[in-house]
């Protein structure tokens, strides 16, 4: 019995590959090669009736992947357009040399590769950003509803906006440490600036032909991290750590601006992410007043980091009373949320509940070593509390997305030889 259970799958498994390689030896013919799905995941698949396909995708000697064939093939779209964008932005490079009428173009400064790719460069690899987005909202809908494309779509593109930025600046201060002072002629410096723009727009293409809401997750943790992490360094001040985290968002940094923009933006992205899981869970659970708790919890945390960005604590008046207030309100929502975990989401198991208490006991350890011991200082006890609680929402979000997307069901192997 064993073996014929495990002939029939080796039977599947190289009805599959033989599907995979017809198919990518021939990207515009449909194959005649047919598989048989169940019921629910035809309807999952969104297939209309009457001749429909599927594309089924390798990804290891016995996984595959399985989705709906869209009717047209994304994987010669990025090489097509991202020529357009390139060409456009190295015209209008060259023409403002000309214009200048520079002898040669340093890499960095005023007047430069870095400047124009920072302006130019990013300004087409933003534009081919929204029209690649657009255009691919149909195949999004399959993982999105229309109402949530469209809620997400301001918040992604200022993410992304902000990400490709820092990002920019980064990789040309780094090459101005190797190669400072150097400068080109004006022919090197626009082929330079054409290569440059032209891997920025195609990797533009392929990230929204492989968009998901992981991607999401992935785009928030860039925004936190990089955002943080470059308002620390550029600040102005070495010693800022010495007063408190909250230094960083005030007119005594340089940085404030970047580092309130983090917070309105990582805030939008969370809210964005609640959103989403929240209306794809009552979708498939149905609306639950748990959830809608825990959802208000979640929603509250994402608009009073939001707030904290938008009320800088500058001064000792209503600006410094309402940072505090918001400040804690965070505090508030979150662990409410900890805490509550056990009843508001009984359907996450005892890892996730076991790791919160874990992180609330930690919180409570800092606490009282900062507050009452002083053996942290209050930057120290805002950065591990970030931290903590910054940890508890990924392990919180991968958790609700496990729910959603990676439910397993066993079904009967049958073998068509």
């Amino acid at each position: 019995m064993t073996e014929t259970v495990e002939n029939k799958r080796k039977g599947l498994l190289e009805r599959l590959r033989k599907v995979i390689n017809e198919a990518s030896s021939s990207t515009d013919q449909s194959s005649d090669e047919e598989i048989s799905l169940p019921k629910e995941l035809y309807m999952r698949l969104d297939l209309d009736p009457g001749a429909e396909e599927v594309e089924v995708t390798e990804l290891s000697r016995d996984s595959f992947t399985i989705k709906a064939r869209s009717q047209r093939h994304t994987s010669d779209y990025a090489p097509r357009w991202f020529l357009l964008p390139t060409v456009i932005a190295t015209v209008i490079f060259l023409s403002v040399a000309l214009i200048l009428h520079p002898h040669v173009i340093p890499m960095s400064g005023n007047l430069s590769i870095a400047t124009g790719s920072l302006v130019i460069a990013n300004a087409a690899a933003f534009v081919t950003f929204i029209l690649a987005y657009i255009n691919h909202r149909k195949d999004l809908y399959h993982s999105m509803t229309p109402r949530i494309y469209w809620r997400t779509f301001p918040v992604v593109l200022a993410s992304y906006l902000m990400v490709v930025s820092l990002a920019m600046v980064a990789l040309y201060w780094f090459i101005d440490q190797i190669f400072h002072g150097v400068a080109f002629d004006i022919w090197t410096s626009t082929l330079i600036f054409a290569i440059f723009t032209g891997i920025l727009c195609y990797f533009v293409i392929q990230l929204v032909e492989t968009w998901s809401i992981n991607m999401l997750t992935s785009l928030m943790i860039l925004v936190v991290i990089g955002g943080l992490v470059s308002s620390m360094a550029t600040n102005g001040n070495q010693y800022w750590w010495q007063r408190n985290f909250s230094l960083l968002g005030t007119r005594a940094s340089h940085a404030s601006l970047q580092f309130n923009l983090t917070l309105v933006i990582s805030a939008a992205l969370f809210l964005a992410l609640v959103d989403y899981i929240f209306v794809s869970m009552a979708q498939k659970y149905g609306h639950n007043w748990r959830h809608t708790v825990l959802r208000l919890l979640m929603s509250g945390s994402a608009l009073s980091i939001a707030g904290v960005g938008l009320v800088p604590n500058n001064g000792l008046g209503l600006a410094h009373f309402w940072h505090d207030q918001i400040s804690m309100f965070i505090v508030y929502f979150m662990a409410f949320a900890i805490l509550l975990i056990r009843w508001l989401l009984p359907e996450a198991g005892r890892t996730l509940q076991l790791v919160s208490y874990g992180i609330v006991l930690l919180l409570i350890i800092v606490y009282i070593l900062w507050y009452f011991v002083s053996y942290f200082s209050l930057t120290s006890f805002e950065i591990l509390s970030f931290s903590l609680s910054f940890a508890w929402f990924m392990l919180f979000i991968n958790t609700l997305l496990s729910l959603l997307w990676n439910e397993k069901r066993t079904y009967k192997v049958v073998s068509h030889d």
